[in-house]
């Protein structure tokens, strides 16, 4: 999936805040032409499942996390994590410019370590968000506006989504670990 595609496929069916990262920050970084082009285009400010995307918690500079704590002592892998993002509980979504650009997860309380991977790319990022959030549609679509958050949803559905996303990456629940997750969130919640 190309940026303006994804942007045209997010933006169809809503009006959500839409964040472009700085062209001149993004240049200078250390990140592959295909993650810049994402960036300078843009993503989505939120996605489910609590994603946050933009630079609004980090003084709107994008940098990698040893340039934004430069006070803290931190692994030397620090310098190739760029921060793309948070969740919910405040965990920054970082491109790792060492590792083919991959999105992963970094545990803030435990001084930036590594948590699990969400994408190998940021192009699988965008398609995982989307798959998600059409995921959420069809259920409220099926059950009622609150047919998601009160867990309508059925093994059915979650296995569906599962081969949605192994069609996306028939190893995302080794190289997109996050995702996998989400889905047996999901799957706990079912009565």
């Amino acid at each position: 999936m190309n940026p303006i595609e994804f942007k045209k496929l997010w933006k169809a069916n809503n009006s959500e805040r839409w964040v472009k990262f700085p062209s001149d920050q993004v240049e200078k970084s250390s990140l592959n032409e295909r993650t810049k082009e994402f960036l300078k285009i843009g993503f989505p400010e939120d996605a489910a499942p609590f994603l946050e995307f933009g630079l609004r918690s980090y003084d709107w500079e994008f940098n990698t996390i040893q340039g934004y704590y430069d006070d803290y002592d931190l692994d030397c892998k620090a310098k190739n994590y760029w921060i793309f993002g948070s969740d919910n509980s405040g965990n920054p979504i970082c491109i790792d410019s060492s590792d083919n650009d991959k999105l992963v997860l970094l545990d803030h309380e435990q001084g930036f370590e590594f948590m699990e991977n969400m994408n190998k790319n940021i192009s699988e990022l965008a398609s995982s968000i989307l798959l998600f959030r059409n995921f959420i549609e069809k259920i409220n679509k099926e059950f009622g506006e609150d047919g998601f958050f009160e867990s309508m949803f059925t093994e059915k559905h979650l296995t569906k989504l599962e081969n949605e996303f192994k069609e996306l990456n028939p190893n995302y629940y080794i190289e997109s670990s996050f995702w996998s997750t989400e889905i047996e969130n999901l799957r706990s919640e079912i009565e």
